[in-house]
């Protein structure tokens, strides 16, 4: 009997886990198994005939929040017009109140609940055999007489070894994410967060991690994303990893680690300031910095810790720094989320990632949403609309907010000029300027359609000139920001072009004297002096050199020198 591994991803970037591992964790069994892997974005038709193509009698499904409705649909209509097909479910969305589920969803066979190895490959052998017995499979929930049975839990994996290596060796990964994880579980207990069910930390050997990541670092992947819950548990461990990491990364591809900040000692601290720049992303889940609703989803933190670690990391600008805060739990109400988004924001990380409370079957948030008069929508993924300390109309205030964080902030298009704003006008609470500029954007009907980069910049302009604010050393810094992130955008007329129509005389003579070059740039790094890309502006009343490097690499996208002494010395000759 053909099975089919069918999966929905989120984008086609990424490169489900799952479904490999099934296949893998069965090859040695002689069964027929095939993977197909689609993503929420293509036609319905499309997926229905590349699965029926695959002549398979039996489909499974790896569900989560991102497809689980559109995987619905699917099996729906395979069930309703395929005579004989089978289907089956597994995954986080279909592992908890699995008896209610089958009940709901009568064209679903089979489910396989928690973790799948063994219960997958148990499941595939009987219905294979000549007298099927999956009665006494662990983990399996299924059918018969249209009576929905769910066996006992199933054991987790102690040797996770005996998973093999998921991912084909012939498998093209060019520029999309491989997941990848070196444990599973948590030690922690976050009442929001699937992984808190299992307690229990198991951990591959550190052999084993290393043969994936030798493999996996020779692809021409754009990153491997570890989705290990707490990556630095085992802080000498983390190390052995990251320095293997080091030294074999030949393709320079990003690693993002989710960590934990304030368990950080001095030693793993030091380690990560020889880090390698750009190479490694860390998120960090803060998620508030009020007391009470740390209290309650089981956040035991220490914030003053998590601020040193976080100050001291970015000190070495090497290491790409998201920090994670979630909008719905317990006790953060508006006021209360403005003071975390503040204490956060001036943290000055890469990335500010503004989510949203996902009520998740299985979390004990699930269990205390009555507690707290938490609404959510019934449809994946489940997220928060009011609950009791936070209404829906500042939910969806709180949105726009997080799109203008996400298109201002976390892409490091506008420091200079977000910079001077938090400084110079909103020196109380950068919440209270992105709250602001939102209502501005609403008013103004900027949220309806999208925005080149160049656009925002004139929004920008055009939202501090509203409030009084469109000072000199505004418009140097939005300049700034300009010439530093667009290398072939000329100057637009709101930011002055004429002030860098007045240096291409000199920035001619730059360019093709190698003793200028050789002579005033030799400190300024080894690629440097290779001036075929830069441009010279006036800001601040100085003429600026913008020699520009890495695009991708915000520590090194662009570097700039005041060359003013240049000038005077070649007028002087």
């Amino acid at each position: 009997m053909k099975a089919l591994l069918v999966t929905l991803d989120s984008k086609y970037i990424h490169a489900n886990l799952a479904v490999r591992y099934l296949k893998k964790f069965c090859s040695d069994d002689g069964f027929d198994l095939e993977i197909k892997e689609f993503t929420i974005n293509q036609q319905l038709d499309y997926i229905l005939g590349e699965i029926l193509d695959a002549n398979a009698q039996i489909i499974c499904f790896s569900c989560y929040i991102w497809n689980i409705e559109y995987i619905k649909e699917i099996a729906y209509i395979l069930k309703s017009s395929t005579l004989g097909i089978k289907i089956l479910l597994g995954g986080p969305e279909v592992s908890y109140e699995t008896e209610k589920f089958m009940k709901e969803e009568s064209y679903v066979d089979y489910i396989v609940c928690g973790e799948g190895e063994l219960t997958f490959r148990e499941f595939i052998k009987e219905i294979n055999s000549d007298k099927p017995e999956i009665g006494n499979i662990k983990g399996l929930a299924y059918r018969e007489n249209d009576v929905v049975i769910v066996n006992g839990a199933r054991e987790l994996i102690d040797n996770l070894d005996t998973i093999k290596y998921p991912y084909d060796e012939n498998e093209s990964f060019d520029d999309k994410i491989i997941y990848y994880e070196s444990s599973r579980g948590c030690p922690f207990n976050c009442s929001f967060c699937m992984s808190s069910i299992d307690k229990k930390t198991r951990n591959f050997s550190i052999q084993r991690v290393k043969s994936d990541l030798k493999t996996l670092l020779a692809t021409k992947a754009r990153q491997i994303k570890f989705i290990d819950r707490t990556f630095n548990v085992d802080y000498k461990r983390s190390m052995e990893i990251m320095n293997f990491i080091v030294e074999h990364n030949l393709n320079h591809m990003t690693i993002h680690f989710e960590i934990t900040a304030d368990i950080m000692n001095d030693e793993f601290l030091k380690f990560l300031s020889n880090m390698p720049i750009n190479m490694f992303q860390f998120e960090i889940g803060v998620q508030s910095l009020n007391s009470d609703t740390l209290r309650e989803i089981n956040r035991h933190m220490s914030i003053e810790k998590l601020n040193n670690v976080i100050g001291k990391i970015g000190e070495n600008n090497n290491i790409h720094i998201h920090l994670d805060l979630i909008a719905g739990l317990p006790f953060e109400n508006y006021k209360s989320f403005k003071k975390s988004f503040d204490g956060i924001y001036r943290l000055n990380t890469e990335k500010i990632q503004l989510g949203f409370l996902k009520v998740l079957k299985g979390t004990k948030i699930y269990f205390d949403k009555y507690k707290h008069n938490i609404k959510y929508r019934e449809k994946a993924p489940y997220e928060v609309i009011c609950t009791k300390y936070i209404s829906l109309e500042e939910i969806l205030k709180l949105k726009k907010v997080e799109e203008l964080v996400d298109r201002y902030y976390n892409e490091k298009y506008f420091e200079k000029s977000l910079d001077y704003i938090m400084e110079n006008i909103y020196n109380s609470s950068p919440f209270e300027f992105y709250e602001l500029f939102s209502e501005y954007w609403k008013k103004s009907n900027l949220y309806k359609v999208s925005h080149s980069r160049k656009k925002l910049y004139q929004i920008l302009y055009n939202y501090i000139d509203s409030i009084g604010f469109l000072t000199e050393d505004f418009v140097n810094s939005l300049r700034y920001d300009y010439v530093f992130n667009n290398h072939q955008e000329d100057l637009p007329a709101f930011l002055d072009k004429e002030s860098e129509e007045k240096f291409k005389t000199i920035k001619r003579f730059i360019a093709n004297d190698e003793k200028i070059r050789e002579k005033y740039f030799e400190n300024a790094g080894k690629n440097d002096r290779i001036l075929n890309s830069f441009r010279i502006v006036e800001i601040n009343g100085d003429a600026t050199m913008f020699i520009y490097k890495n695009k991708k690499n915000i520590f090194n996208r662009c570097r700039a020198y005041n060359i003013n002494y240049i000038i005077e010395e070649y007028n002087h000759e």
